[in-house]
């Protein structure tokens, strides 16, 4: 391929990304949620299922990187089962994790489209990086989203943010009320309450009103933390 035809190749792809946002529509907590990221060098997010919480990462991070801001968009998640044990799974460790990534796979489909969320994921611009191979790793030029943050210990939430490199952005996004792990080893809360104050640290929190999914949903999840907060001692 030549000089001129990789470039023009460059700009159709990055044109893709454009289209792809200019399709989406974002409410208004959405919209203070990518102001928050935008304006901060961490940012913590909590609220509800629902809330567009990682459909909103993935909508800043495409935005970033069409605005040519980062270079890189490293997608992390805690492996951790939602209840179900699914035993050993064979493969690379790109296959072995591919099942926990969905859910970023499906969102930045939604925005992009099929054909250029492969070319992005192909080329390792968008990649997925398991936190238990993180250690001694620094990421510049970078968003960096740890998603499903209320299944990460503290250690691992710590290891995550301090992953952050020159020129780069770090989101945590968690649900404190659908934990897979056990209820005292649940840090996201904590976390956020000691590093809020910290310059460039912000904080954007969903709630129920905020729930975009189906919206019989609100009802459910608000039965659902009434009935928890009264069985807490079961957690």
């Amino acid at each position: 391929m030549s000089r001129g035809t990789e470039k023009q190749t460059r700009q159709s792809k990055a044109g893709t990304i454009e289209s792809g946002l200019k399709r989406v529509t974002l409410r208004q907590s959405q919209h203070k949620y990518v102001k928050e990221i935008e304006e901060s060098d961490i940012t913590f997010c909590y609220g509800p299922a629902g809330t567009s919480k990682t459909f909103t990462a993935c909508y800043v991070a495409l935005k970033l990187l069409q605005e040519k801001k980062i270079k890189e968009i490293i997608l992390c998640k805690p492996i951790q089962e939602a209840g179900e044990k699914l035993g050993f799974l064979p493969g690379t460790k790109e296959e072995k994790i591919d099942p926990y990534m969905n859910s970023y796979i499906s969102n930045i489909t939604k925005i992009i489209g099929g054909q250029q969320a492969k070319y992005l994921f192909d080329s390792r611009t968008i990649r997925f990086e398991p936190l238990a191979y993180m250690r001694g790793d620094t990421f510049d030029d970078a968003l960096m989203v740890l998603d499903e943050a209320q299944n990460a210990t503290f250690k691992q939430l710590m290891l995550f943010v301090t992953r952050m490199g020159k020129s780069s952005k770090v989101v945590v996004t968690g649900d404190v009320s659908q934990h897979d792990i056990s209820r005292q080893h649940v840090s996201l809360p904590n976390f956020i309450d000691i590093m809020k104050d910290v310059k460039g640290v912000g904080v954007h929190v969903f709630d129920n009103k905020d729930i975009v999914r189906a919206k019989i949903l609100q009802e459910v999840v608000q039965r659902y933390d009434e009935w928890k907060s009264k069985n807490e001692n079961k957690f």
